[in-house]
């Protein structure tokens, strides 16, 4: 058995598996720029909560539907999906918490009196 009978799916043609490699290497390309802003910027302002929620529990279940197919490319790209979607998420909660807010305002005040 060689890496490709353990990538590709055999249930599918050979071009079907190639959208499958171009898609997965969108996807993973797609949500570098917001996860790494999201980092730099620590700010998710822009983004509902409850699509933040929606896409996690979606991305989910995408993934246990590619698991139960047993579809590795199918799996990496729901699993890129779910982490970078978790990830947004957790800076999301960051956010709505009132004592992340109370101290994100204390250290404004800091800085803003010019006080360390």
């Amino acid at each position: 058995m060689s890496i490709f009978d353990a990538i590709f799916d055999d249930s599918v043609s050979t071009t079907m598996n190639v959208f499958l490699v171009i898609g997965n290497i969108i996807n993973f390309v797609y949500n570098i720029p917001q996860v790494v802003k999201t980092y730099k910027t620590k700010s998710t302002r822009d983004f509902s909560p409850t699509f933040l929620f929606m896409r996690v529990i979606g991305n989910c279940i995408w993934l246990a539907y590619s698991i139960e197919l047993k579809a590795f490319l199918f799996i990496v790209s729901n699993i890129v999906s779910v982490i970078s979607s978790i990830f947004i998420s957790y800076y999301k909660v960051l956010e709505l918490l009132p004592a992340t807010k109370s101290l994100d305002a204390t250290l404004d005040e800091v800085l803003i009196d010019g006080e360390l």
